[in-house]
């Protein structure tokens, strides 16, 4: 049991290829489908280890506990309907309208055209 994690982990990812590999040549060596097939044989592989892993450690698997009760939650606060502030919003009359809304005078550029 002196492996290191790194090791492992090594070990875990061989395995994952060796089993994509299996997959992707049983299925007639389709291209593009790599990700499927390390999707696939990873989680065959990671199943496998946990069953391994509850078979030989029966007594910890066991002694988890099972389903703790659901906390219960506070109730959701009301919803408001938009359709209730809508009409409050459309209703708005002409004259709130901004001053910037209306038009600024005209300034002339320059010196004013002597009349004849």
């Amino acid at each position: 049991m002196g492996k290191s994690f790194q090791e492992i982990a090594e070990n875990i990812q061989d395995r994952i290829r060796q089993v994509a590999y299996l997959m992707w040549e049983s299925a007639g060596r389709q291209h593009g489908m790599a990700m499927e097939y390390w999707l696939a044989a990873e989680s065959d592989v990671l199943k496998t280890m946990q069953a391994a892993a509850e078979r030989l450690l029966p007594s910890e698997a066991k002694a988890k506990p099972e389903a703790e009760p659901p906390v219960a939650q506070p109730p959701a606060p009301p919803i408001v309907q938009p359709a209730a502030a809508a009409p409050a919003l459309a209703a708005k009359p002409e004259a709130a309208k901004p001053e910037a809304a209306k038009p600024a005078p005209r300034k002339t550029g320059g010196r004013a055209k002597a009349k004849p």
